[in-house]
């Protein structure tokens, strides 16, 4: 079954947007036009449903912005949302894909309910929209309400409707006012991609607020231009018919039923927007198993060198941290020493041709007779056994000096391109050693909360309810159990679920923007996270004969391999062994990511690969925009 949730706000569907089939828009609350119906508006009703979104999109007026504060940049802050009025879901739906925030919702408000509400918490942002009601627009507010927001915090108005309901506002107070002509779920869809950035505000004020008792100046523009967000849209809004891309649901769901994986989640961005951004099928093959969701989390395997590491080591090395042409005794002699490993050089690392053994499966050592080795594992969390690598499994937290003293008995071949896992385990060590912390909290705090990454982590189970999380293997080789919350990769696990290859847990649009802030060569919603000099540095071809970036895989000389012919030559990405792929193309603006579970139950299952799903997919993408 397909769950194509593209802009899906508790069962309301932009069906133009992400299905190929032909589907009417219903509003949530009907609309009194006599009241909420602008009258500049009224050709939209004769128009397809993308000319009416574009069109809405244009209206939108910012009447107010102070400091700038519009579009919304860091996002690692506390917000709430208070409604008044008619239906606000769309709306708070929209906030959700970009925040988190404490939603109080009501047809009326006053200022007694506001008090006791925010004595439950501290808000940095304040998001306070106006929405019409049937039959009848709002005839007052209390105006205390102004009084009880916190002080300190920012407060953004949304006006869904007549504007005659500025003139009771004490405006002083509001940081941002945004007006929308009428409460339709168009208007509210975009208006939360304005504020966020996604989209610029392009119109002028219009000449009707001089009848307000406002400081409004008629014709004045106040407009914002995007900040690198990427925009929530569609194929036509770009130029491409849906039916062109429906070859992606015939390939995604005769995955499906060959049993390549029980789900999926498939995204398309071009032009800096998202055109397609559906769910397949299951969380897993059992008949009860839930619905694959928007916001459930994959784990994403190796394409956590990209999303993780590689992308700390470009951060440190904008800031002089690191660097490529330093060997790894120059950084963690201690762990190397001055032999061999100690003078590897670390861009012959990233690119896989240092020598390195492509990958030691380090969890044999410690099982004996198909047992666990009670010296190295503890069936409960105790002192000394801190780290978890599967329910009701601890390793002995020393364990990982026994690894990386396998890594350093091993032999080093000669320099040339052999994929090895084995490289992250020196980069981890290196980033922390240069952050001073573990990388999950580093780059939790500094890169992926101040992008509004929330669907993205380490150690899911501390972030989400297991129901979004996506099992993966029944794994009987070593940790007896379905893996529900554990990364798959053994070594990750043994390490406690951090490392440099893999661990990561995403959802396919927070992994969009990864591959957003990779084209935007390091600039995402106003911040700068590495430099452009770096980004083109790493994803460049690094040696002659061996088509790797650094950390970043590419296409083959001849193109393919693990993209598809059609993705241009300056095109990078990652592949995941659970099924995952994360590809950008800066020549023709375009993300492609899957994500799913092709290892459940067994990673012997490699159908994805033997039906080209993921390539194949990529092509009909490429194919649609020619």
């Amino acid at each position: 079954m397909i769950r194509s949730t593209a802009l899906l706000f508790s069962g309301f569907f932009f069906a133009f947007c992400m299905s190929p089939a032909k589907r009417k828009l219903e509003p949530i609350f009907p609309v009194a036009p006599a009241i909420w119906y602008s009258t500049e508006l009224d050709s939209l009703n004769a128009k397809k449903m993308f000319e009416q979104s574009l069109d809405y999109e244009k209206s939108i007026e910012i009447l107010e912005n102070k400091n700038q504060l519009l579009p919304l940049g860091n996002l690692a802050f506390k917000s709430a949302h208070i409604s008044i009025g008619g239906n606000p879901i769309v709306f708070h739906n929209g906030l959700e894909r970009y925040v988190t925030s404490d939603q109080l919702l009501r047809p009326r408000l006053h200022a007694h309910e506001l008090k006791e509400w925010f004595k439950q918490a501290q808000h940095d942002v304040v998001f306070l929209s106006i929405h019409a009601t049937y039959q009848t627009k709002i005839d007052s507010i209390d105006v205390a309400i102004f009084d009880e927001i916190p002080i300190h915090a920012k407060v953004i108005l949304c006006v869904f409707g007549d504007k005659s309901i500025l003139a009771q506002i004490p405006t002083k107070r509001i940081d941002a006012i945004i007006l929308a002509k009428e409460n339709h779920e168009i208007a509210q869809e975009r208006v939360s991609q304005l504020i966020f950035g996604s989209i610029g505000a392009t119109a002028k004020l219009g000449k009707e607020l001089h009848s307000l008792d406002q400081v409004f100046s008629a014709g004045k523009a106040i407009q914002t231009s995007s900040n690198g967000r990427l925009k929530f849209s569609c194929p036509e809004e770009i130029g491409v018919d849906s039916k062109k891309l429906s070859g992606i649901d015939l390939i995604a769901q005769e995955g499906i039923e060959k049993g390549a994986y029980p789900g999926c989640q498939v995204l398309v961005a071009v032009n800096d927007q998202i055109i397609w951004r559906k769910c397949y099928g299951k969380q897993s093959y059992e008949s009860e198993a839930t619905y694959v969701q928007q916001t459930d989390v994959y784990d994403i395997a190796s394409v956590t060198k990209i999303a993780a590491s590689t992308l700390l080591a470009m951060h440190l090395q904008s800031k002089g941290q690191y660097s490529l042409d330093k060997k790894l005794k120059d950084y963690i002699p201690e762990v190397t020493g001055d032999g061999p490993f100690g003078n590897i050089l670390i861009r012959d690392m990233m690119a896989h041709q240092a020598g390195l053994t492509p990958w030691i499966p380090f969890y044999k050592r410690t099982i004996q007779n198909g047992q666990w080795n009670t010296a190295i594992y503890s069936q409960t969390k105790k002192a000394g056994f801190e780290h978890q690598v599967a329910t009701g499994l601890y390793i002995n937290d020393s364990y990982a000096d026994s690894m990386y003293a396998q890594i350093l008995k091993s032999t080093l071949g000669p320099k040339k391109y052999e994929y090895s896992d084995l490289c992250y385990y020196f980069t981890q060590k290196i980033l922390e050693k240069q952050i001073g912390q573990k990388q999950n909290t580093f780059l939790e705090k500094q890169i992926y909360r101040p992008m509004g990454l929330r669907y993205m982590r380490y150690l899911p189970l501390e972030h989400f309810d297991r129901s979004h999380i996506i099992p993966t293997e029944n794994d009987q080789a070593f940790r007896k159990q379905l893996l529900h919350g554990f990364v798959h990769d053994p070594g990750a696990a043994m390490l406690g679920g951090v490392a440099g290859h893999a661990g990561i847990f995403a959802n396919a649009t927070d992994l969009a923007s990864i591959m957003q802030l990779f084209l935007n060569k390091g600039q995402y919603a106003g911040m700068e996270f590495f430099s452009e000099s770096v980004c083109n540095e790493y994803t460049k071809q690094q040696f002659p004969g061996n088509r790797r970036g650094a950390g970043f895989d590419r296409p083959n000389a001849s193109g393919g391999g693990t993209c598809d012919e059609l993705a241009s030559s300056q095109s990078f990405g990652h592949s995941g062994f659970t099924g995952t792929l994360a590809w950008a193309d800066p020549k023709n603006k375009v993300i492609f990511i899957f994500l799913s579970n092709r290892v459940n139950p067994s990673q012997d299952n490699w159908k994805i690969r033997d039906m080209n799903i993921r390539t194949r997919i990529q092509h009909v993408i490429y194919q649609s925009l020619q």
